[in-house]
């Protein structure tokens, strides 16, 4: 696995333009691991074949898309339900959450909920925490990486689901505060929710 240290991938500018290349090689060969900054030690690892993914983080993503894809909020209870507690939808406890996707889904039947979750969970992913007993695929991985060192491709990545915008507002702030989903490397799905 490819090491981009953050220095020589987000720092030097004659170096960019190697990185982003590597980077780029390395998404379409497996994953890339490189720290989130200088400051932080964690490791955060980029990929795009979900078959990489171990067989429950598949099986709960599959069933989320399949929720997603049919186009009825009420399918979501399906993945919802396949875990213990349910997975966290906002920062308040939420005792019944297909209501509630309801009523923040501009739409009012939650399609537009469903949509972001099929967006989200048809981009790469990051693994955090890789190795731990906190280990965490998340997506989209923007939600993970510095906002202000995004190549060509993850921008146009990004504008999928957010407009450009809205994207140089985080750039601005210094982090990403749109939806992201949060599944356990044993098949829990944790979250879907803004930051």
């Amino acid at each position: 696995m490819k090491t981009l240290p953050s220095a020589n991938f987000f720092s030097i500018p004659k170096c960019v333009h190697n990185a982003i290349c590597a980077f780029a090689a390395a998404l379409v060969l497996g994953t890339v691991m490189f720290a989130a900054t200088p400051s932080i030690a964690e490791e955060v690892q980029l990929g795009r074949d979900v078959s990489k993914l171990p067989p429950e983080v598949q099986r709960m993503r599959q069933a989320i898309l399949q929720a997603a894809m049919s186009g009825d909020i009420e399918e979501l209870r399906i993945p919802i339900d396949m875990n213990e507690l349910h997975p966290v939808f906002s920062k308040d406890r939420i005792p019944q959450p297909i209501a509630y996707l309801k009523s923040v889904s501009a739409d009012g039947n939650g399609r537009e909920m469903l949509a972001i979750l099929f967006n989200l969970l048809t981009t790469g992913y990051a693994i955090k925490n890789a190795g731990t007993k906190n280990e965490m695929i998340v997506w989209p991985y923007h939600a993970a990486i510095p906002l202000n060192g995004l190549s060509p491709s993850q921008e146009v990545e990004i504008y999928r689901f957010l407009p450009p915008a809205r994207l140089k507002e985080m750039a601005a702030a210094g982090k990403y505060s749109f939806y992201s989903v949060g599944i356990g490397r044993d098949g829990v799905w944790h979250y879907f929710s803004r930051d």
